[in-house]
């Protein structure tokens, strides 16, 4: 796997504790002799595949020919790798919590996109947008036009979890790459703003920490893990309330990123 991938999203280690019984050498060696994926673009696009049915009926990723997919039916159809022990334990789990996340996500679902557009300035060009649950994952992603993540235990990390996934697939990150590219600024930055956006698009909807208690972990966009995390959150709060101030994504963007150039800018104001 893509390192990035195998040490964060994929490195689920209560999984592999919990499986570790149905590890097969075998398997692991067919594996490294097929080859990596070339790229994280790769693994996400056959991951997504597991997720669909392609027109024959199988799985859109075993659909295609190559060593990999190949070697992927003949591990499924062989039964070697635990897959139906797995799903038997974990089915019921995931269809339960999919009820309990459900009741709380239909009442807001609308809003919250609704919302994303229209900080994100830009329309949602899907109709649908699948969700999974997936038992392996610590973490999630966003890709193309669909979503993985895992089932945390607290419903409101969760709501804030997919919102951050569904700003994965709105944010403009072309726009923000290039503005970032040209002010000589860390692309990690890229990261901070969907996750701002995903926040302030879902923090009205989250229950309320009741004092002397503090928010939950994993809500507000945490400054050790996403930078400038604390530097933007002022400047995002102030557009939340009021988008209005900002033409379009890119002069939002630009501004954001003059604020980390030069503190203390006040935001450009469009007039009309």
């Amino acid at each position: 796997m893509p390192i990035e991938l195998a040490t964060g999203m994929l490195q689920n280690k209560a999984y592999q504790a919990r499986n570790a019984h149905l590890r097969r050498d075998e398997v692991r060696l067919e594996l490294q002799k097929v080859g990596t994926f070339a790229s994280e673009s790769d693994w996400y696009r056959f991951a997504t595949g597991l997720m669909k049915t392609a027109p024959s009926g199988g799985l859109e990723a075993l659909s295609g020919k190559s060593k990999f997919t190949e070697l992927f039916r003949k591990i499924r159809q062989g039964g070697v790798a635990g897959f139906e022990h797995i799903w038997k334990e974990a089915r019921p789990r995931l269809e339960e919590y999919k009820e309990k996340f459900q009741s709380e996500w239909s009442p807001i679902g609308d809003q919250v996109l609704s919302r994303l557009s229209t900080l994100a300035k830009t329309p949602w060009a899907l109709d649908r947008i699948p969700v999974h649950f997936i038992d392996c994952l610590y973490g999630g992603f966003g890709w193309n036009d669909c979503i993985g993540f895992a089932a945390f235990p607290d419903l409101q990390v969760q709501k804030k979890f997919l919102a951050h996934e569904l700003s994965e697939l709105i944010t403009p990150r072309h726009i923000v790459g290039d503005v970032l590219r040209r002010a000589d600024l860390n692309s990690e930055i890229a990261h901070t703003i969907v996750d701002m956006l995903a926040y302030f698009s879902v923090r009205d909807f989250l229950a309320k920490p009741v004092y002397p208690n503090p928010e939950r972990k994993a809500i507000k966009p945490n400054p050790n893990y996403y930078p400038a995390a604390e530097e933007l959150y002022p400047a995002f709060e102030s557009y939340a309330e009021n988008p209005s101030i900002y033409a379009d994504f890119e002069d939002l963007v630009q501004d954001m990123i003059t604020k980390l150039k030069v503190p203390n800018a006040s935001p450009t104001i469009q007039n009309d």
